[in-house]
């Protein structure tokens, strides 16, 4: 499971290595969210070079160099070449001691993953099936983007087929930190339900919790640490004047550390998160919905049994584009019918044959049965 974080990016410094369509989406969610953001690339693509051109990004027409990502706060490796990118996090993790680090579908080379999401310009909700299941995380973006008319970000920068400025919409960079064996300190007098909750949470994603007080916690323990809480901002702030670059979260003041924990409904894997602009207040009746909805109601056993055949499935595809299609024929079925399954979006009370309502009905047997029928026709025309 990973760890929901929602990254206050304004006018701090990111870095993407790379010039394709990836590294685009990777700019257009970075700019929203207020990031003073740099692309290293010898090709870009049209809507990177407009940016570049109308001072929105700095981009830099040429191969990576040492030393490029000194300095960043944030650095995304989104390049097609496996080398590149490790080059990308080697040096900025291990070298330059940078702590939100990702490397495009790399997962043990990221600190961070990144999230599916939906915007009409002030609620953001973001979606992360924490990379067991990316056609379930896509379908359930694309009903939200019809339930709230809103816009993901694979829609933004462009109209009408031209590239247009990308604004900041003063949006939080919804990211899912990656916290399995990583130092994690939480700083507080007491335990509040609030401290307790974050606690529960870093454990339930695999990260070495030390609850501490004030007095307690010495300076090496908090150089050493990847993400440290605290309930007041006053026992931080000798530390952060000191240069040391954990993130960190301040729970007396949201807009001030580097990042907060947003509204949450949790179903095993399967991870929706809720927030707004920075001073707008979330709507309890859209996160009582979307509460009722999704947990407990089957999409985290869902999600996890696609997760155990993810493996399976990415050995018997040679292309992406097969490994794609796989998983759109799997979860779309529906027996006997020309149906496509609705995933009990759009018809919560849906009672078809399917693959979802097997799952959740516990007939795991037969579920597992169907996808290793598909899995052997499928490999059959290869």
């Amino acid at each position: 499971m990973f760890y929901p974080a929602y990254i206050n990016l304004q006018n701090r410094k990111c870095l993407v290595v790379g010039g394709g369509t990836v590294a685009e989406r990777k700019v257009v969610s970075m700019l929203i969210s207020g990031g003073d953001v740099t692309v290293v690339s010898p090709d870009a693509t049209d809507l990177l070079t407009f940016l570049a051109d109308n001072g929105s990004i700095r981009l830099h027409n040429r191969d990576l160099k040492q030393g490029d990502t000194n300095g960043y706060f944030l650095v995304c490796a989104a390049t097609d070449s496996t080398t590149i990118n490790s080059a990308v996090f080697t040096e900025a993790h291990d070298t330059n001691n940078i702590r939100l680090v990702n490397v495009v579908d790399v997962i043990p080379q990221c600190t961070f993953a990144a999230a599916s999401v939906v915007t009409d310009g002030e609620v953001m909700l973001s979606i992360s099936t924490s990379g067991k299941s990316p056609a379930t995380s896509r379908r359930i973006r694309e009903h939200f983007e019809e339930m709230l008319d809103a816009s993901s970000l694979y829609t933004l920068g462009f109209e009408n087929g031209k590239p247009v400025p990308v604004e900041n919409l003063g949006l939080p960079y919804p990211i899912y930190l990656l916290l399995d064996n990583r130092e994690c300190i939480v700083l507080c007098d007491h335990k509040t339900s609030e401290i307790q909750r974050r606690i529960t949470l870093l454990r339930q994603c695999g990260a070495n919790v030390k609850g501490l007080s004030p007095d307690e916690v010495k300076s090496k323990e908090l150089e050493n640490a990847f993400l440290v809480i605290s309930t007041e901002k006053i026992y931080l702030e000798d530390y952060l004047q000191n240069g040391n670059q954990f993130i960190y979260e301040l729970l007396d003041d949201q807009s001030a550390g580097t990042h907060f924990t947003p509204n949450l409904i949790i179903d095993d894997n399967l991870i929706i998160s809720v927030s707004t602009r920075i001073g707008v207040k979330v709507s309890q009746t859209l996160y009582e919905r979307l509460k009722h909805q999704f947990e407990d109601n089957g999409f985290g056993a869902y999600i996890n049994l696609l997760g155990t055949r993810r493996s399976e499935v990415l050995e018997a595809f040679p292309t992406s584009k097969l490994r794609a299609d796989f998983f759109e024929t799997l979860i779309g079925h529906v027996a006997d019918t020309p149906n496509t399954c609705c995933l009990s979006l759009t018809d919560q009370n849906c009672t078809a044959e399917c693959l979802f309502n097997w799952v959740r009905h516990g007939k795991i047997e037969q579920a597992n049965t169907y996808i290793t029928n598909l899995l052997n026709q499928q490999r059959a025309c290869l």
